[in-house]
């Protein structure tokens, strides 16, 4: 460990003279400079303060002893030459501290940083700082990026920030999540404990953010399981466990995809930007009242786009700011295509990089508890569908369409539509466009030439397949009660839901 007699050999020390006090008393573990002299009261033990002309214009030589002598510091330099009285020689003798002057020449930053590299270049201060620093990183297990990194910067003396790419020859070092680099920890200097002590960070937080991803997987994993069970209260339950705040007040946002499910392995740019805006998203809503989110909003893939779910304590008013409110409220019939590609929240139409503008967005209502969860999830996903490119559809503005919205979230009418159109599943290589073929067929009432521009076919290839359609249904379709019934299924299973065991819908030829 270095002395002030040690620090007076190196370059930096040289132009300093030691006017009074022993020069090896205390052991000196860092320099600081002191602009103020209540900052001499906060110095650590053996510091070597650097007194700049500020500070000794509130304080004369006597006091600043004083005060370093009771602080345990190791000495105290004066700016530019200074005399000594027999009453200064012997205070700084009583109080252990090494009195110093500086060179009128040099300046004080200069000064501060030299010592400062000669003093962090000792191998005994050196292991020191590092094995204290390491200590204490070790010991904020469970702790957060913010409180790790604000502990480690605090126990070496530098700041470390974590960011996403570090410039050309700056300080970094990478953060490894599963062995693939997510990220920097950075910092300034030349300080060989920073560095080693930089790779220790590094590796705390990688495995910090390996935690946070598989803890947040696992609820995503549960939240998918409690939107597709059959039993509420077993998936609520694990759900529960998990961590997801199901017993709250939920509104849910509805990302449609319109390239589908990125290949696996592949970048998934869709959900990637969701899970960029879910924080600012309940500003973006305009929640109303107080209320907070209970927990961070949970994004997850689901069905054929992006599900951000968002929870309250307390029941939540949705109200989006006035310029865009009578947009939102007109149909997009109504709606110019300068409006329309404007939408509500910029971030969410540019969702999906190449295939921005591209993205529709849909708004369930609030609703309460795991049951209100599916019911408002299966709202905004019916929304969602009726949004044009760049758009956000609220479920309380689909006026009508709103009760097969709401059939699509019963599990009874589903079932209920599943089995009533099974028989088409025994067609062979027509199964595939049996349901769009009736949907398209029944929605152009019974017209077969409207149904075949639908569907791009000729009028009696449309035909054909109605016929094997209505044989395997045992259905006359000119009953006005059995196509109602199978036009209701096909727009349920079609439109707001995916066939058992795919993830995505019906194509439509």
């Amino acid at each position: 460990m270095r002395r002030v007699s040690d620090l007076l050999r190196t370059p930096a020390g040289r132009r300093l003279t030691l006017v009074a006090g022993p020069w090896d008393a205390r052991e000196v573990g860092s320099v600081v400079l002191v602009d103020e002299m209540r900052e001499l009261t906060t110095a650590a033990p053996g510091a070597l303060a650097i007194l700049s002309r500020h500070a000794m214009r509130s304080c004369d030589v006597l006091d600043a002893l004083r005060l370093a002598g009771r602080g345990g510091l190791a000495g105290i330099v004066l700016p530019g030459p200074s005399g000594t009285t027999p009453e200064m020689v012997e205070l700084a003798r009583r109080e252990r501290v090494a009195l110093l002057a500086g060179a009128s020449d040099h300046s004080l930053s200069d000064t501060v940083l030299g010592l400062s590299a000669a003093v962090r270049a000792d191998p005994g201060l050196l292991l020191r700082r590092t094995r204290e620093a390491i200590d204490g990183i070790g010991a904020m297990e469970g702790a957060g990026e913010e409180d790790i990194l604000r502990a480690a910067s605090a126990s070496v003396g530098v700041a470390y920030v974590v960011a996403g790419l570090a410039g050309p020859g700056a300080n970094a070092t990478v953060i490894r999540v599963g062995g693939r680099p997510d990220g920097y920890v950075c910092w300034e200097g030349e300080d060989p404990a920073a560095a080693i002590v930089a790779q220790v960070v590094a590796t705390t937080l990688g495995r910090v953010r390996a935690a946070a991803r598989e803890a947040e997987a696992a609820r995503e994993r549960a939240l998918l399981a409690l939107l597709g069970a059959k039993d509420t209260r077993i998936a609520a339950r694990r759900a529960r466990h998990e961590g997801v705040p199901v017993d709250g007040w939920h509104v849910a946002v509805f990302l449609r995809d319109p390239g589908g499910d990125a290949p696996p392995g592949a970048a998934d740019p869709v959900l990637r930007e969701a899970r960029g805006i879910a924080a600012a998203l309940p500003g973006a809503l305009g929640f109303g009242g107080t209320a907070e989110l209970s927990a961070p909003p949970l994004v997850t893939r689901w069905q054929d786009g992006v599900l951000v779910l968002l929870t309250a304590d307390e029941r939540t008013t949705i109200d989006l700011p006035p310029a865009q409110r009578s947009s939102a409220q007109r149909s997009p019939a109504q709606r110019s295509p300068a409006q329309r590609s404007s939408a509500l929240w910029p971030s969410v139409v540019g969702a999906g990089g190449s295939a921005a503008g591209g993205t529709g967005a849909g708004l369930g209502t609030c609703q309460a508890g795991p049951d209100g969860l599916r019911r408002t999830a299966a709202q905004a996903r019916a929304a969602a569908a009726r949004a044009a490119a760049g758009e956000v559809v609220r479920f309380d503005r689909l006026g009508v369409h709103a009760l097969l919205a709401e059939l699509s979230g019963s599990e009874s009418a589903l079932v209920a539509a599943r089995d009533m159109l099974a028989p088409l599943e025994r067609l062979g290589a027509l199964s595939a466009h049996a349901l769009p073929t009736l949907k398209a067929y029944l929605d152009s009432w019974g017209s077969r030439t409207r149904a075949a521009e639908l569907l791009s076919l000729h009028p009696n290839a449309v035909a054909h397949r109605i016929r094997r359609i209505a044989e395997a249904l045992d259905a006359d379709l000119s009953d006005p009660q059995t196509r109602f019934a199978l036009q209701l299924a096909c727009h349920v299973v079609l439109d707001y839901d995916c066939l058992p065991g795919t993830t995505t819908t019906i194509s439509s030829s």
